[in-house]
């Protein structure tokens, strides 16, 4: 909406190549409204059946656009409030209050999409955590059956960390020290986990944390309390 009303500014002082500068630059302001759709993704058909979730967690794209939105409406009350200024005011009046229709369909369409990829990773954490507590049958006595984190629950206040460590045992009972782990939080914005297995508590609520071995999956159950 700035970009619109300085544009339209340039052209009534007389400034065309101003004006001509700035409405070329109304296709990046454009892209602006629409960071839900085109930077914000949801997680893909058939998740259930994935290991990882290619998923966007994130709240900015949709923030964005309500900013955007925002601006854009308060810069067409602008314009109304001060119509004698600009040469086609009810156009530009106009255009304000539709980019900032359309930034709030972008930002609602964002928030869902980020809602349904929060859902979908905890659930493939709860997957992972089943599949880590079933009983595996095997000859090979170097085989993970099963992987404990240690401690297997705990209470964090935002803003303070916790080290867990994960053990792998196999079928002959050995617990081998040399085991890999890949580490994973059901919500990262509750809490997230380091490959090194360090849980940061960033907002209250409750989270599984995983450790993956060889497809075996341990699990913990972070709280997370006020500060």
């Amino acid at each position: 909406m700035a970009g619109i009303a300085a544009a339209d500014q340039a052209y009534t002082t007389g400034d065309p190549m101003r004006a001509a500068r700035l409405f070329l630059c109304l296709p990046l302001l454009a892209a602006a409204s629409g960071c839900g759709w085109i930077f914000t993704h949801g997680p893909p058909t058939g998740h259930e059946q994935l290991e990882y979730i290619p998923c966007t967690e994130s709240d900015a794209g949709p923030i964005l656009d309500l900013v955007w939105g925002g601006l854009n409406v308060l810069g067409a009350i602008s314009v109304a409030a001060d119509r004698s200024a600009y040469d086609y005011p009810d156009a530009t009046i106009v255009s304000g209050f539709a980019w900032g229709v359309i930034s709030g369909f972008a930002a609602a369409s964002g928030f869902k999409k980020v809602s349904a990829c929060k859902s979908a990773r905890q659930a493939l954490a709860q997957r992972q955590a089943a599949r880590g507590m079933m009983p595996v049958t095997t000859t090979d006595s170097g085989r993970v059956v099963a992987v404990v984190i240690n401690p297997a629950a705990d209470t964090l206040a935002v803003g303070a960390e916790r080290q867990l460590t994960a053990a792998a045992h196999t079928s002959s009972g050995a617990t081998p020290s040399n085991r890999m782990f890949t580490w994973s939080s059901s919500n990262d914005a509750i809490a997230s986990v380091t490959n090194a297995g360090l849980v940061r508590a960033h907002a209250p609520g409750s989270v599984v944390i995983a450790a993956n071995s060889s497809n075996v999956v341990g699990t913990a159950t972070i709280h997370v309390t006020p500060r």
